[in-house]
């Protein structure tokens, strides 16, 4: 549309403006880090969006609020705080598959995104300072499909098919296990041998490539009608859902 066009800035995409739309979290090893690091957010989100700011310590005690949030962002700006902050995604996702939950990591230094994956993070961002060179990689996180989703994808077992408000997609019963695994699982990921034992390949014997196409052949049928990409590929792990996008009827 053409107002989007205009705008130059996808985060500013609205779909339904809602009075109670949800907001934006930054945790932070302090308060100011995390209001440093909101104030970049600022520039990139919609101004009805609102940003809140908090020290993960106080995170801890308020769980039961971050089914509140659609985005809920942790500053990870010293190596030592890597393996602690594990905790905290493992924390806030528990009985919570709500909100977006994107690891920020800041400064040199290795890190396994795959272990922030499996904590059930969405996203892992790194950007070297918490100054303006991360807005580039903080417009992916705006720019993706997790954020900018407006549609909801209901899998209907009985029917074994996806459902939106308007199309149907009728998938294999194979597709259907593999996507409610993907739906029922807590970080959305499966790795290659489960979805394997899944789809009933033998799990010492199966062929990759097998395994890739069957992914790439549900992936395809999913964007052809719905204009999704639903699955992602992890590299060396597995596949992950994206998150919020398929329901279990």
């Amino acid at each position: 549309s053409q107002c989007m066009m205009l705008s130059g800035n996808l985060a500013t995409r609205s779909p339904r403006p809602t009075i109670d739309e949800p907001g934006v979290l930054t945790l932070g090893r302090t308060r100011g880090v995390a209001e440093h690091f909101s104030a970049l957010l600022a520039k990139l989100v919609r101004t009805d969006v609102a940003l809140e700011a908090n020290s993960y310590t106080d995170a801890y005690m308020q769980n039961e609020d971050s089914a509140l949030y659609r985005a809920i962002f942790i500053v990870i700006d010293s190596p030592q705080a890597l393996e602690d902050n594990l905790a905290l995604v493992e924390n806030l996702r528990k009985d919570n598959f709500k909100p977006l939950i994107c690891a920020v990591i800041t400064g040199r230094g290795a890190f396994n995104k795959i272990k922030y994956y499996l904590a059930g993070a969405d996203f892992c961002i790194k950007i070297n300072t918490l100054s303006d060179d991360g807005a580039e990689s903080l417009g992916e996180f705006f720019s993706s499909e997790e954020w900018q989703r407006d549609i909801n994808l209901t899998l209907d077992p009985t029917r074994i098919c996806l459902l939106s408000t308007n199309k149907r997609l009728d998938i294999s019963f194979a597709e259907m296990k593999i996507l409610e695994a993907f739906a029922h699982s807590n970080n959305h990921i499966l790795s290659h041998d489960e979805i394997a034992n899944i789809m009933g390949l033998n799990p010492n014997f199966y062929d990759p490539r097998a395994l890739e196409k069957s992914i790439s052949r549900l992936r395809g049928k999913i964007k052809d009608v719905y204009g999704t990409n639903a699955i992602q590929s992890i590299r060396g792990y597995g596949y992950r859902l994206v998150r919020g996008l398929i329901s279990t009827a």
